[in-house]
């Protein structure tokens, strides 16, 4: 897009288009936000929404996330490219390229120690950090990770812009929040290599922040990112110091960290070290509330832990405690909150095949598969079903009812 000037013939195409509907900026808000809620998605809203219209119109920003420019050509009535978007709108999530996330990831590094920022959007910043919070509980890893980039980029550049030295403290919270968001949604699309290098930043991010328990809750992501990259005694160390940084009860990243924790040590067959560590993750959750209890990244409840100590004891092959768990999670577990509902199906496969039961392994299974679209199915759900049936004995891989689980598996 070309910047804005003082005539016409310097308009970007989206004022152009605006101007010939003879629409205010307001009024092109409005309908731009029902457009994008049309598609099932959330538009930003108030001065956020406000913010990111000033940058697109102005050309300082360019319409990057897919659904955006959809709802551009739906209330402009003119196509992706008559509106400055350099190519045709995709069917599918159009994803940063792995070179644009790393300089993205590099700018944060650069800014993080200068500046200070504007007390007037820090809230608002606060406020998205917090949605982002909840999406990942429900929305595609996939659309986060396009969503999440972009504000990223945003967020950027109202560290380099600010003014206010509290405002800033506040704001460099909200790039270690949303950098930790980050490492979640790279996990659960198993980019293992970019998640080791956001890794870094959120580490940076969250210790310029000053906020033990902002450290603890980034360091039990990264815990997480290295346990589903079976690096295991990493994951356990990082979840040990999680654990300490977050000296202080109620803290969402302690309970976090002792349960990641508790599924690494099972998954190394340590026995009393899982049974210790689920003791303290019960007992941090003991002191959690209001917040810290709702379905959210930065939220932790008895549904989780109850996710969490399933897998442990499934590693374990302890089936009694591994079904009664994984019972107490499907019940606990909000409808929407597929990844943690598909995780304990597949658990359930796994103790169906070890206690013998193939048939209801591999409908297990399918089930699960077969109940997601390759968006959700995308990433660490799909690695996990191709690890049940890898942990099936060679005469149960065998079984027909099994060999039929491999296209559908690959697939995905």
């Amino acid at each position: 897009m070309t910047r804005q000037g003082d005539g016409r013939g310097h308009e970007s195409p989206l004022q152009r288009a605006r101007r010939q509907r003879g629409w205010t900026q307001a009024a092109a808000m409005r309908r731009f936000e029902a457009a994008v809620l049309e598609q099932g998605e959330q538009s930003p809203t108030g001065a956020s929404l406000k913010r990111m219209f000033a940058y697109w119109e102005s050309g300082q920003r360019a319409v990057s996330v897919p659904v955006y420019r959809r709802a551009f050509v739906a209330i402009y009535g003119q196509s992706a490219e008559s509106l400055g978007f350099e190519t045709a709108l995709p069917d599918l999530v159009a994803q940063p390229s792995p070179s644009g996330l790393e300089a993205l990831r590099r700018d944060l590094d650069r800014v993080m120690s200068h500046g200070a920022p504007s007390d007037f959007v820090v809230d608002d910043w606060e406020q998205l950090a917090e949605r982002y919070g909840r999406a990942t509980r429900d929305r595609p890893a996939g659309l986060l990770l396009a969503d999440l980039s972009d504000d990223l980029g945003q967020l950027q550049a109202a560290l380099t812009e600010s003014r206010s030295s509290v405002g800033r403290r506040r704001l460099t919270r909200v790039v270690a929040q949303m950098s930790g968001l980050m490492l979640l949604t790279l996990v659960k699309l198993d980019d293992r290599t970019a998640f080791r290098r956001w890794a870094r930043t959120a580490r940076v991010a969250s210790a310029e922040a000053g906020d033990p328990l902002t450290q603890s809750w980034m360091l039990a992501q990264e815990a997480y990112g290295h346990f589903y990259s079976n690096d295991l005694s990493e994951a356990i160390a990082v979840a040990e110091r999680a654990q300490e940084v977050s000296s202080a009860p109620g803290g969402v990243g302690a309970p976090l960290a002792a349960a990641l924790e508790a599924r690494a040590c099972a998954a190394i067959g340590d026995r009393r070290a899982t049974t210790a560590a689920l003791g303290r993750a019960e007992e941090h959750v003991s002191h959690l509330s209001g917040d810290a209890l709702l379905p959210s990244a930065f939220g932790y409840n008895e549904a989780q832990l109850a996710f969490h100590a399933g897998s442990a004891y499934t590693r374990l092959r302890e089936l009694p405690a591994a079904f009664a768990a994984q019972e107490r999670a499907l019940l606990l577990a909000a409808p929407g909150d597929y990844t943690d509902r598909a995780m304990t199906r597949l658990d359930r496969a796994a103790c169906f095949a070890v206690d013998g039961d193939v048939t209801a392994s591999a409908q297990e299974i399918a089930g699960t598969l077969l109940g997601l679209d390759d968006e959700q199915r995308r990433g660490i759900i799909d690695g996990r079903a191709r690890d049940v049936i890898g942990g099936m004995s060679t005469k149960q891989r065998q079984l027909p009812v099994v060999r039929e689980l491999h296209d559908l598996v690959r697939s995905t």
